[in-house]
């Protein structure tokens, strides 16, 4: 590692960074670095609006980051690590994937770009090559081991003794199983649990709406409209959609995506638009089929009839005891 540079967790080069706060001095620099991100990064940031960074090598009680909640920066952080390089996990499933390269810019402009623009504006992004240099660097002995964490939310207790009929009580148990363990995991790294906490929110959030608002259609499956997910801030990407359509599967849980006309229902950045698509939930017989879609949508109503606006607290946490006043 070369000691005038200055890495970032990730391996970015901050001190090359030309937001770093020894580069953006002077209104020339503000319109360099506008400009150049806008040509080869493809975003554009007003020079007026650009924010100085130090960087996030620091303790958090010291300055504010920019980047005080990146998931990478966390996560070393939690280790003690300088970088994800001096961690024993490097590389991980977590690890930024690259984003930037000379080749990427060099499509975006259509043509060649200058050694000095490409070392000013996309090498100090390229975190994963300079990682890998950092890491050859290191004897065993720099490097840490990765401290292992679990994501296991705090749940209500499945009541017992319940007046239910075998049939209710097996699917409020299928259900209750999937509410307390969707996301979680165990021995994961501090990265991994970051990722997933994120993607049990939306997960759940999901099923609520599905539960919430959802109708039978066909006698077989829940449906619900384009706006009525976008109502649930959880992310407006197909492809974040088509990820939690997958996990779902797990417990047999089926969700498609269902486009209502050719063009329209989705940006040009591959947004959807609250319009023009959606979503069908089906439950294999395994997991309950029909009578657990329909357990979903009791229980969510229940929830809501009980505890008003904070229903969606006493769903996220599987709480059930409602039940035993049933």
């Amino acid at each position: 590692m070369k000691p005038k540079e200055l890495y970032a967790k990730c391996g970015n080069v901050c001190s090359r960074c030309p937001s770093f706060k020894t580069n953006l001095k002077t209104t020339q620099d503000r319109l360099h670095c506008s400009a150049g991100w806008e040509k080869y990064l493809g975003f554009r940031l007003k020079p007026d609006s650009l924010v100085v960074c130090d960087g996030c090598q620091f303790q958090d009680d010291e300055k504010p980051s920019r980047y005080i909640n990146c998931k990478t920066r966390k996560c070393a952080v939690y280790n003690g690590v300088l970088t994800c390089a001096h961690c024993s996990s490097y590389p991980c499933e977590d690890l930024p994937a690259e984003s930037v390269s000379r080749e990427s810019s060099e499509k975006r402009i259509g043509g060649e770009m200058s050694d000095e623009d490409y070392a000013r504006f996309v090498e100090p992004y390229e975190g994963r090559k300079f990682l890998d240099q950092i890491r050859s660097s290191l004897t065993s002995g720099e490097i840490a081991e990765m401290k292992k964490v679990s994501l296991k939310p705090q749940m209500a207790n499945f009541p017992e003794g319940l007046s239910l009929s075998d049939r209710e009580l097996k699917s409020y148990k299928n259900l209750y199983s999937i509410l307390s363990s969707v996301g979680t995991a165990d021995g994961i790294s501090y990265a991994r649990k970051e990722v997933l906490k994120k993607k049990r929110r939306y997960l759940l959030k999901l099923l609520w709406a599905f539960g919430s608002s959802g109708e039978l259609k066909d006698g077989k499956c829940l449906v619900i409209d384009a706006q009525t997910y976008i109502a649930q801030k959880t992310h407006s990407s197909l492809s974040v959609l088509n990820s939690l359509c997958a996990a779902l599967k797990e417990y047999g849980l089926y969700c498609e995506h269902v486009p209502l006309q050719e063009q329209g229902w989705q940006t040009p950045t591959g947004a959807l638009r609250p319009k023009g698509w959606q979503l069908k939930m089906t439950c294999d017989s395994r997991h309950g089929g029909l009578s657990a879609l329909k357990v979903l949508k009791t229980y969510v109503n229940k929830l809501i009839e009980e505890y008003g606006d904070k229903a969606y607290r006493y769903f996220s946490r599987a709480d059930m005891m409602f039940l035993e006043r049933k």
